[in-house]
């Protein structure tokens, strides 16, 4: 893949893609007005379940930058999470040097902090997503930070987010504490086809790509929906698959080929895969036209990685392209070799390069004085050339 199709897909969908951009959509929108109003409760917890994938982790980040603006606001992983892990991460996200390494110490001053916010100005939150892959021992210390209280009140407000049956982990009997306070749960659903368009090329664009419209058009928009079935995890992986293969596609260069007519029918399609080929009448030529029109060696197609060159070995009856006699030219895409009743059409012609003219103009002469070693060379080896039915002569 092309290092900037890389970068591109990256910055849009991957690694590199700024955490800060959000494509908001209905699920998208529905889960933070749940959340903001779960914590706004007197009860103070939410639960946000989703498949892997979901968008929950970039739900729970939105939603610790609006509550952060009035509470101290602790989000933290759950995966393999450990309660000295929870502990330490908690008095961090809060703010709170810590001297002491010693476990009781440490929640004793966590405890302090969550009762005299929760006293003073709004209880703090505590955001842990993927609840559901922390450790049993993490989970119970979880169950006991739910029942803190000062002055009656429930002192942590709490949202955990997990796969869908985060309802079943909130009832088992570790977590009464949890159960109690009867939490809420919102269920994700994914994007629309409609909103994976909008996903895909507001992301796009936000990276740096110009033509979101070309690289993912609607027909590309539903499939990558359908692959993904809306989710925006799954979304995201496909899209970078998708510029990956545009990439490669784009990268691969198509070989040249010729296409031979005779009188209006297609007698053989030709990949110019060889560094030369040699158009004549002979049965020693890699393109036998058998035409009175054509010299037993009429003409040469040089084949360059930018260029396929046409030279006139100097015929009886001369070389046309597109209607014009040529000595010597660089073919370009679509153009036609007329040679009596037959007609040679270019596909896939390579851009040329100013080097390149450049070099073809000062080879001409060398090209044409070793002809002569080119002809004795085919004199010694039977030259097998188009496998195609031949016109009688």
């Amino acid at each position: 893949m092309h290092k900037r199709s890389w970068t591109l897909a990256s910055k849009a969908f991957g690694e590199q893609a700024d955490n800060r951009l959000i494509v908001a959509y209905e699920a998208h929108q529905d889960a933070l007005r749940f959340l903001s109003a779960a914590l706004g409760q007197a009860n103070g917890i939410a639960l946000l379940q989703g498949p892997t994938g979901s968008g929950k982790t970039t739900i729970v980040n939105e939603q610790q930058g609006w509550s952060s603006r009035d509470a101290a606001v602790a989000l933290v992983d759950g995966a393999h999470l450990t309660p000295r892990r929870l502990v330490n991460d908690m008095l961090s996200r809060f703010g709170i040097h810590t001297a002491s390494q010693h476990d009781e110490q440490l929640l004793q001053q966590l405890n302090r902090f969550i009762t005299q916010q929760t006293r003073s100005r709004r209880a703090p939150v505590l955001i842990i997503d993927n609840v559901d892959r922390a450790t049993s021992s993490a989970l119970r210390l979880v169950n006991w930070l739910a029942a803190l209280d000062a002055s009656g009140k429930y002192a942590l407000r709490i949202v955990l987010t997990g796969k869908e049956r985060l309802s079943v982990l909130v009832r088992h009997e570790s977590m009464r504490n949890l159960a109690r306070r009867h939490p809420a749960a919102c269920t994700l659903n994914p994007l629309t086809a409609q909103e994976s368009a909008i996903y895909l090329r507001t992301r796009l664009i936000a990276a740096g790509g110009e033509t979101s419209e070309k690289v993912f058009p609607i027909d590309v928009c539903e499939k990558l929906h359908e692959l993904s079935s809306g989710w925006p995890g799954a979304l995201n992986e496909r899209a970078i698959e998708a510029l990956e293969r545009r990439a490669e596609l784009q990268s691969a260069k198509p070989i040249p080929r010729i296409i031979v007519t005779r009188d209006g029918e297609t007698m053989a399609e030709l990949e110019l895969t060889e560094r030369q080929y040699v158009i004549g009448r002979t049965e020693l030529a890699d393109i036998i036209l058998k035409d009175s029109y054509v010299s037993k060696m009429h003409a040469m197609l040089k084949i360059y990685a930018n260029a396929v060159l046409l030279l006139d070995l100097n015929s009886t009856n001369g070389t046309t392209v597109n209607s014009n006699v040529v000595q010597k030219t660089i073919l370009r895409n679509n153009d036609i070799i007329s040679l009596g009743r037959y007609r040679l059409k270019l596909e896939n012609a390579p851009a040329i390069s100013k080097e390149m003219d450049e070099r073809i103009k000062a080879s001409d002469t060398q090209t044409l004085e070793t002809l002569d070693d080119l002809r004795r060379a085919r004199a010694r080896r039977t030259v097998t050339a188009l496998k195609h039915k031949q016109p009688a002569g």
